[in-house]
């Protein structure tokens, strides 16, 4: 992947003297040299940039400083934040300022000292776990740990121990990677120790490079390894450099060595040779801050990188993306434009991955730059129009791959993983509109209402394409799906999916379609899930009320096949099934299905309680009409029979109708029994019109009904049970009323009544006093004996009397025992009242406040139950000061 990321520019060429160290910082560099006295001289340069010049960059000399040092500086550093400039000379580091370089001051206890090092995290500004610049100072078997604060050096703590003298060392977050002899250690600045590795067999200099996001390169021979801040390798497999480096540096988004032979340039995490540039001499020092220097020893040269742009389309071009990318963030431009720039690099690289057949990272990269999906869709046949496909082919760099078999399948699958997550993004902007978060333009909503179509169309394609009926039938059924319908049909029919085709009408609202589809399906193979009545019955079921014209029309063919499975379209227990307005449905049965009118009345009354009284009304005369037809069958097949059955207990459909009606009569409550009573038959069924009577609340009627026409005392009593109520007047007095039928019968002819031949009703004594004995509790006993006849025997009504002045007596004991003891109690209360009331205290003149000690004179006062006084506003205070105690106590005791 060569190619030119950096031109190498002589900036100080021949000097007299050795270069012994570098460093540089902002359009500065600084050279220790060594003159042939063994002195060090310092230079200083400034570098200056002619855009428009034949030489683009010259070094000046601004500043020398001979005899800086009497003896050699092996180690140089500068820290423009703090205007500081340090070096190690003589066994001692020092520092002074970065632009006067006057009067240097020593780094205390640190004599014997061989190298120095910086935390390089803070000054190159990633964030550190301390804010302040952090020096390690190598002294013989230590290492000395200096802060840099109020601008001067201290000592963060004692010294660390070494086993032997340390050669090397770099910060990494709070702790170190320290060479000894040729191994490596992580030692943290608590002291504790870790082992790494060996930094190998032919390498005879440690170098260790720490980098901006807090990770440390190390040279291992002629490898490069990368560790974390816990010392774990970050990349599966290290850099190997052509020859062993002497030095490295980072030069974002490259690694830049110093080789035997020349520079080595390599891309840091894709760890390619990058670029080799030749040198005329041997370079033994590099150094980075603005510009990246680098020098031997008697020259000094700048690697100028390239203009990015040019780096840019050089990688692009050569099909090296990754680096691209990184490249094209160093390109200063506004926004937009490095948006527009990275996208476009994105694009060609998920091209040249499709092509390659990375379809997983290719659609990943498009759905990363929010590529129009109908260029991405493009790129796989048979998913759009040939013509609109060709013409999409022609915008891309090389034609798109032909696809087949098994590679497409497997295309296809992250097709789909593609297109679902872009249909979730779509879906949210979608949504933030509708929630008016983020308004969308008219034109935008139609663009997105458009690319969410042809999402779900293709996902459909996709589908049928890989046979995933599970998947096509989630995608029909979903409410938001917004496949385009004629296209779908076309699919769904090609491949003869007609149950996913009829889920796909109900969503889109197409039920004419759906149900045609469904009658016409229900005639095919048995083996069809779509064969008979059944799909047509779930589906309407499901349809609701605001849908009833269809579920009316189309249930009529259901009816013709099957009336008891078209029942279940109405009864089904189902939210949608109940909403359905019942009248219509009542009105449509009767005129298609009369017979499963009653079975529908029954159901929404019995089974969902419906109190609408015409759909009572309705099922009384539909029972009516029942047992009347049953009812006349059964007398013309028995005119010799004596005695009828009671009523409801006939054999046969008679005996069960009937008891539908009677049950039906009792228990209802909502039915207007006035619109039935005058519809019933004078001469028969008159079990029946005493329940109606009795629900007109007209119970002497229908008690007589029991008594004389049934005479049926048992049912008489009954009715005189369930009726009975002390809380309502009109049933109060039930049982007088059935005393008063039996005593003195009424007229029955003269209330509609036609009784048969020789049966007048005539008084019945006997179950009077059966009913005057065993409810006598519930009966007035005057009225009662106001109804008696006189010739009632005495001895007949001994019992009734007897119990009754027994009762009666009992209820005045208790009586008198309750008032004695209500009177007994008041007494207590009295004297209670009076015990409260008695105690007596004086306020006299020499009379004082307990809590102040003054005299109370004409002044409001509190007395406490145990007799002492106080000043009402000394009482206040003191009971405020007390709920002042409780309320610290009780946070106190929230707080333990």
């Amino acid at each position: 992947m060569p190619h030119d990321a950096f031109e190498l520019t002589r900036l100080v060429e021949r000097l007299p003297l050795k270069i012994c160290a570098i460093a540089t910082w902002s359009n500065n560099f600084v050279l220790s040299t060594l003159s042939p006295k063994n002195e060090a001289h310092l230079l200083v340069y400034s570098i200056t940039d002619h855009c428009d010049a034949d030489k683009v960059f010259e070094a000046k000399l601004t500043k020398t400083l001979k005899k800086f040092t009497a003896k050699p500086i092996t180690q140089l550093a500068v820290v423009p934040e703090h205007k500081l400039f340090l070096y190690l000379s003589d066994g001692e580091v020092q520092y002074t300022h970065l632009e006067h370089f006057t009067a240097p001051d020593s780094l205390p206890r640190c004599r014997g000292a061989s190298c120095f090092a910086l935390d390089w995290q803070k000054l190159r500004g990633v964030s550190s776990f301390s804010r302040e610049l952090r020096v390690c100072v190598a002294s013989r078997r230590k290492l000395f740990l200096y802060r840099y604060t109020k601008n001067t050096f201290v000592l963060m703590k004692s010294e660390l121990q070494m086993p032997d003298v340390p050669r090397a060392f770099a910060w990494v977050g709070d702790s170190l990677v320290v060479c000894i002899k040729k191994d490596l250690f992580l030692i943290s600045i608590d002291g504790d120790s870790k082992e790494l590795f060996s930094i190998g067999t032919n390498r005879t200099d440690p170098c260790l490079l720490p980098l901006m996001n807090g990770d440390i390169l190390i040279l291992k021979d002629d490898m490069q390894v990368s560790l974390d801040q816990n010392a774990k390798p970050t990349q599966t497999q290290p850099v190997r450099w052509s020859e062993m480096p002497s030095a490295i540096e980072h030069v974002h988004p490259y690694v830049i060595a110093v080789l035997p032979r020349g520079i080595e340039v390599r891309a840091l995490e894709q760890k390619v040779l990058v670029q080799t540039l030749t040198t005329p001499e041997a370079i033994r020092f590099i150094c980075t801050d603005r510009w990246t220097l680098v020098a031997s020893s008697t020259q000094v040269y700048m690697l100028d990188a390239k203009q990015y742009e040019s780096q840019v389309q050089q990688l692009v071009h050569a099909k090296h993306f990754d680096l691209a990318l990184q490249i094209s963030e160093l390109i200063e431009d506004s926004p937009e434009q490095k948006r527009l720039r990275h996208n476009n690099i994105l694009r060609r690289w998920a091209f040249h991955q499709f092509t390659q057949h990375k379809f997983e990272d290719a659609l990943k990269n498009y759905l990363i730059i929010q590529e129009d999906p109908v260029n991405v869709i493009g790129l796989y046949p048979h998913l759009l129009p040939s013509d609109l496909r060709n013409s999409l082919s022609k915008g891309q760099p090389t034609k798109p791959p032909t696809l087949s078999g098994r590679e497409l399948e497997q295309a296809m699958k992250f097709l789909i993983t593609y297109l679902t997550q872009l249909r979730y993004q779509e879906q949210q902007k979608a949504q933030r509109h509708q929630k008016r978060e983020q308004q969308l333009s008219g034109e935008s909503l139609k663009v997105l209402t458009e690319r969410l179509k042809l999402i779900d169309t293709t996902l459909l394609k996709c589908y049928v394409k890989t046979n995933n009926t599970t998947l096509i039938g989630s995608l029909v059924r979903l409410p938001d799906n917004h496949l385009h319908l004629p296209e779908s049909e076309r699919i769904l029919k090609s491949e003869e999916k007609f149950q996913e085709l009829v889920d796909l009408y109900c969503t889109k609202g197409q039920h004419d379609k759906a149900l045609k589809l469904l009658a016409q399906l229900s005639k095919g193979p048995s083996t069809s899930s779509l064969h008979g009545m059944q799909p047509t019955v779930h589906y309407l079921q499901n349809l609701g009320s605001e849908n009833i014209t269809h579920v009316l029309d189309y249930s009529k063919w259901v009816i013709k096949e099957d009336p008891e499975v078209a029942l279940k379209i109405f009864t089904e227990e189902m939210a949608e099934v109940k909403t359905l307005p019942r009248a219509q449905v009542l009105d449509h049965l009767s005129v298609h299905a009369p017979d499963l009118v009653m079975p529908y009345l029954e159901h929404i009354i019995h089974h969902w309680e419906d109190p609408t009284p015409d759909f009572h009304d309705q099922l009384v005369q539909i029972y009516k009409q029942q047992v009347e037809v049953l009812l006349d069958e059964y007398l013309n097949k028995n005119t010799n029979q004596q005695q009828r059955p009671r009523a409801g207990e006939e054999p046969g459909a008679l005996g069960k109708a009937r008891r539908k009606l009677l049950e039906h009569l009792a228990e209802s409550k909502h039915y207007q029994p006035a619109k039935h009573i005058s519809s019933f038959p004078i001469n028969d069924m008159f079990e029946e019109r005493a329940l109606l009577l009795g629900n007109l609340g007209r119970h002497e009627l229908a008690l007589a009904i029991y008594a004389h026409v049934l005479k049926e005392p048992a049912l008489a009593e009954e009715y005189c049970r369930k009726t009975y109520s002390r809380e309502r007047e009109e049933n109060r007095e039930v049982y007088l009323s059935l005393i008063k039928m039996y005593l003195s019968p009424p007229d029955l002819v003269s209330y509609g009544i036609r009784l048969p031949e020789g049966s007048l009703p005539e008084a019945n004594v006997e179950d009077a006093l059966k009913v005057l004995t065993a409810h006598h509790h519930l009966v007035d006993s005057t009225k009662v004996l106001d109804l008696l006849p006189s010739s009632t025997p005495l001895r007949d009504i001994c019992h009734f009397l007897s119990t009754v002045l027994q009762e009666a007596t009992t209820h005045h004991r208790k009586s008198q025992v309750l008032r004695s003891l209500l009177f007994a109690e008041h007494l207590q209360v009295h004297k209670q009242r009076i015990q409260t009331e008695a105690p007596r205290f004086a306020i006299h003149e020499s009379t004082v406040c307990r809590g102040c000690g003054k005299r109370l004179g004409n002044s409001a006062f509190a007395r406490y139950p145990d007799g002492a006084i106080e000043h009402l506003f000394c009482a206040k205070e003191r009971d405020r000061k007390l709920q002042g105690q409780q309320e610290v106590q009780s946070t106190d005791a929230d707080h333990f």
